[in-house]
């Protein structure tokens, strides 16, 4: 009777669904491979962010943030299959990242840390990739896609710190 007890218990254990292991987004994985299909577009943005997270952890940050944004300007009603599951868990990783990716930053704006470590990444990677006899084009390319990534990030910081300063000019202007 124990035997059959125990049989019975096993058969009865209910095995997770489908759909809760595909709402469930580990960061190893979720930042390049879990991508909805109608937000392919950030899937590299994220790939860079993952690629420097330990050597500029605030620039692995603001990469996830511009994706993030332009996630929701992809689709901003969440509708696409499984958008509003991975808007959410990107938001959670951007509101767990944030305090410690500010403390590590050394420049005073994120535009300027960008813009530092865009200069780093040129000079380190491209040109010591581009200076090689037999530059490994597999590399290169990638070292390119990731710069091009990197730049687009910078632009759009940019772009939101003048905003700011003008809006804190004119603040500044009716006092």
């Amino acid at each position: 009777m124990a035997g059959q007890d125990k049989e019975l218990q096993g058969q009865l254990t209910r095995r997770p669904s489908r759909s809760a292991a595909t709402t469930t987004f580990s960061m190893e994985v979720f930042d390049n491979e879990v991508v909805p299909a109608s937000l392919g577009s950030i899937a590299t943005v994220l790939r860079v962010a993952t690629e420097i997270q330990n050597e500029c952890p605030r620039v692995a940050y603001l990469c996830r943030f511009y994706a993030f944004e332009k996630a929701h300007r992809l689709d901003p009603s969440s509708s696409g299959r499984g958008v509003w599951q991975f808007k959410t868990a990107l938001r959670q990783h951007l509101e767990q990242d944030n305090a410690p990716s500010l403390a590590s930053r050394v420049k005073k704006t994120d535009a300027r840390e960008l813009e530092s470590f865009y200069r780093h990444y040129y000079k380190h990677y491209i040109r010591a990739l581009e200076k090689g006899e037999q530059a490994d084009r597999a590399q290169l390319g990638k070292a390119y896609q990731t710069s091009g990534v990197l730049f687009e990030v910078l632009c759009a910081a940019n772009k939101t710190e003048k905003v700011e300063e003008a809006a804190g000019k004119n603040i500044r202007a009716s006092l």
